[in-house]
């Protein structure tokens, strides 16, 4: 049950629910969908942070633009490692210095770019919560249906700014908004650029 929420990927999220009482009625399915269709349209940087049963947090950045180029920078305590994809070519950074990565393990970053750059597809049962508050934003939110997961009460949500209507946040936490397991902020950045890096 926790792996499923935690990891399920982006493109394949969704599927429509009714909105609740006093939320105005929306098409959760093709809302969503269409949020991250448009951010495949441009490059876009994705941050996240999770935490370990050990209580350890790592970060992550993505850098994207589409349709075949990847920068990852993952963080976990003092150690970190760097990689970049560019087609079916990639190359790691772990120890200050750039190696390219042999085609077994490119392959496997060629292949998270494909899913990654895949059109959208929403799979999961998501409620329209309208207008909502976060991170001192007003967004529009889309949640799942609550889960108990290890004694806690946890649901995903998505936040979507409606002026630009593309994807804000990403959100796996307890219902009640006291605890997030996971949470993905999303940016769109002009200056994205990624180029092999030997």
């Amino acid at each position: 049950m926790r792996t499923r929420l935690l990891i399920v990927p982006l493109a394949v999220l969704v599927a429509p629910l009714v909105a609740p009482a006093g939320a105005q009625a929306c098409d959760a399915k093709a809302e969503i969908e269409a949020a991250f269709t448009a951010q495949h349209q441009h490059p876009w940087r994705t941050e996240s942070a999770s935490k370990s049963d050990t209580g350890m947090t790592q970060s992550q950045v993505f850098d994207f633009a589409p349709p075949d180029r990847i920068y990852r920078k993952v963080t976990s305590g003092a150690e970190s490692v760097e990689t970049v994809g560019i087609g079916k070519q990639a190359w790691t950074n772990a120890t200050g210095a750039w190696e390219e990565m042999k085609a077994e393990l490119a392959l496997l970053v060629s292949t998270h770019m494909k899913t990654t750059f895949a059109p959208p597809r929403v799979s999961v049962a998501f409620k329209c919560l309208g207008p909502v508050d976060f991170e001192g934003r007003k967004l529009l939110g889309y949640q799942t249906e609550p889960e108990t997961v290890e004694g806690k009460v946890v649901a995903r949500t998505i936040y979507v700014d409606p002026e630009t209507k593309l994807p804000a946040f990403n959100v796996v936490g307890t219902v009640d908004g006291k605890e997030e397991l996971m949470k993905e902020a999303y940016s769109y950045p002009k200056d994205v650029t990624i180029e092999k890096p030997l």
